[in-house]
């Protein structure tokens, strides 16, 4: 089914209450005595119909509201329940008064005062519980479903992934690792070693031992409760129009006394301070955020993060996964004079195409990516951790370390200078060599991973929202302090646990509570006013009940999360003041002025609440982001 333009997941026992809850919707739209000709003019004898169905959805359908708002009001918690409850019971207070001082023979204008009364208070309710029932399936359906884990023995074929953490009991072979201990970059794994889920696996065979999901200590019980301050407002909101519906009360007692007249304007009064779109003043926009949450990919498990995320001052990226992509880049190439660089890359990805080196592997992306024309590979031959050689046009092309080509018989000396100012930069080199008729190297390709799609406009944009931005990597790594100047992070701080957590202090006490983006274990320093956002493919499994995860490797996530929040903030103040002013509008207004079938066109309410709700956050887009400015 669809609410407001999302697919909900709604409980067949939800299904069946939609109708009953929809009546009295459609009842009310129709209580309009439009020059005598109501809808409802051939059954307004039956009043008994509305007063029942009133009964049914107030005190059996909206029997946990009431229990709710008892509960609170024993704890001396005046909330938006207890305007609800005494909305409505006014209201089919009211209904039943009339019903009993009904004159024999009444017209239609009287009828139709009893079935306007009974169905606005049913109503009332029918309205929160709608908005319940479509929050309750928002969040169903935007649960990311996860995989099982496999148990066991499990054995990667060459070229897989790796579903899941694991020792190898059996085999070895080259795996390139995103949560690897040197960043991107291809790793060997023998028998004994351990390898993490999302490893794309090489040319060997390997036998996985299955290793139990421990995780995280934020794994082990629900997320930390946070008081949402838009609760509190819309909470005292409801108590403020509470103490002005009994203090107008109060007055018509005071003014005219306590005489049977009195009883009809007092349960009016009572019955028109609760907005009929109360209940979904809250509901409506946690609807609407979990849908936009669900198109970019992030799981929202605890609503309460939204207002966290309005209170950060800073982001924290993780050493791995977040800022840096999951896979090998190929950077540039060099070439002796008389070879091109589109021959040498056409060449070494032809070799690769046979096999699933992982340095191969980014070249024959990259040769995919400019549509070269490959050549057939014959001979393929593999060395674990070295390299590969193959047989192209009649040639033996070999590729690998400077150790593997030189052991060869091939020179790289007249290329060292160029690769070493590579090395310097924090760069992978990969030789290549021509073997055939007489060794000799022709050049080499430059590997590295200057940042994730996005990453630039990421941080851009975070310094843009007023945010400080630190990343967690190695100081003394060429390649992260190139990195980190590119991106023009704000710092960037040890991994080591002593000075991490001083460091973290430091940031916290300076810019405010903290959001860390982690693709891996959470970092030690962190304190309960801090907010943690699982990031990766991994990371859904390290942490199955933290608050808020992504499995998308895109750092402009978080930005959108911001901006969501931010939205969410905005959505809820306006339809509270919508529901409010429309109360005034169409109720308490048509009453002042002598009107007694002001509700006749209440339901206009409504509409402009599913209205604002729908339009507010379809501007969202999927990433907050275009391109990257790499």
């Amino acid at each position: 089914m669809r609410w407001q333009g999302m697919k909900l997941d709604i409980a067949p026992a939800d299904m069946l209450r939609m109708p009953v809850l929809l009546a009295p919707l459609l009842l009310l739209a129709m209580t309009g005595n439009w020059w005598g000709l109501s809808p409802l003019k051939p059954i307004l004898k039956f009043v008994w119909a509305p007063l029942a169905l009133a009964v049914f959805v107030q005190l059996v359908l909206g029997l946990p509201i009431y229990l709710r708002a008892l509960g609170k009001l024993v704890r001396l918690r005046i909330d938006t329940d207890l305007l609800l409850v005494v909305g409505a019971t006014a209201a089919l207070a009211l209904a039943s008064w009339r019903f009993q001082h009904l004159a024999y023979g009444a017209g239609t204008e009287q009828l139709l005062l009893i079935w306007r009364d009974a169905v606005f208070g049913a109503s009332i309710i029918a309205v929160a519980l709608l908005g319940e029932i479509a929050l309750r399936s928002a969040q169903r359906s935007a649960l990311v479903p996860l995989k099982p884990t496999p148990k066991g023995r499990i054995v990667i074929a060459p070229g897989d992934f790796i579903p899941c953490d694991g020792i190898v009991r059996d085999g070895a072979s080259e795996v390139q690792d995103p949560a690897g201990a040197d960043d991107v970059f291809p790793i060997v794994v023998k028998a004994g070693t351990r390898v993490n889920a999302g490893a794309r696996n090489g040319d060997g065979v390997l036998t996985l031992e299955v290793l139990e999901q421990v995780g995280s200590p934020l794994a082990h019980g629900k997320p930390r409760p946070m008081r949402d301050g838009l609760v509190s407002f819309v909470n005292w909101a409801a108590r403020i129009m509470l103490v002005i519906a009994l203090a107008i009360v109060i007055w018509r007692l005071w003014r005219y006394g306590t005489d049977g007249d009195m009883m009809v304007p007092i349960l009016h009064t009572l019955a028109l301070a609760t907005p009929l779109g109360l209940g979904l003043v809250m509901t409506a926009p946690a609807s609407e955020v979990l849908g936009a949450a669900r198109h970019l990919g992030v799981e929202i498990r605890d609503l309460a993060v939204l207002h966290r995320l309005r209170q950060i001052g800073a982001v924290v990226m993780g050493h791995r996964g977040v800022l840096m992509p999951d896979r090998l880049r190929v950077i540039s190439a060099q070439c002796v004079d008389g070879v091109t660089g589109t021959d040498l890359m056409r060449r070494v990805a032809a070799v690769a195409q046979v096999g699933h080196d992982p340095w191969g592997m980014a070249v024959l992306e990259f040769a995919v990516g400019y549509r070269m024309r490959l050549r057939p590979a014959t001979s393929y031959h593999y060395v674990l951790g070295q390299g590969m050689s193959a047989w192209v046009d009649r040639q033996e092309i070999a590729v690998g370390t400077k150790r593997f080509v030189e052991g060869r018989g091939a020179n790289c000396a007249p290329l060292d200078p160029a690769a070493s100012l590579a090395l310097s930069q924090g760069r992978r080199v990969r030789w290549v060599a021509e073997m055939t008729p007489t060794p000799r190297v022709i050049g080499f390709i430059v590997f590295g991973a200057p940042s994730a799609n996005g990453a630039v406009e990421t941080v851009k944009n975070l310094t843009r929202l007023g945010l400080q931005t630190a990343w967690l990597a190695r100081p003394d790594d060429a390649a992260h302090v190139a990195l980190a100047k590119h991106l023009k992070i704000g710092k960037v701080f040890s991994e080591k646990p002593e000075e991490l957590i001083k460091n973290l202090a430091s940031l916290r006490k300076k810019a405010g509570p903290l959001l860390i983006v982690t693709a891996d274990v959470v970092p030690d320093g962190i304190v309960a006013s801090d907010l943690i956002l699982a990031f990766g493919r991994r990371i859904m499994e390290q942490l199955p009940s933290s608050a808020l995860a992504t499995t998308r490797h895109d750092p402009r996530i978080i930005v959108d999360l911001i901006r969501l929040a931010a939205r969410h903030r905005q959505l809820v103040l306006t339809n509270f003041v919508i529901a409010f002013a429309a109360a005034a509008l169409f109720a308490f207004l048509p009453q002042f002025v002598g009107s007694r079938t002001d509700l006749g066109s209440y339901e206009v309410a409504i509409v402009l609440l599913l209205a604002t709700s729908s339009l507010s956050l379809r501007a969202m887009p999927t990433t907050a982001n275009e391109v990257d400015e790499e």
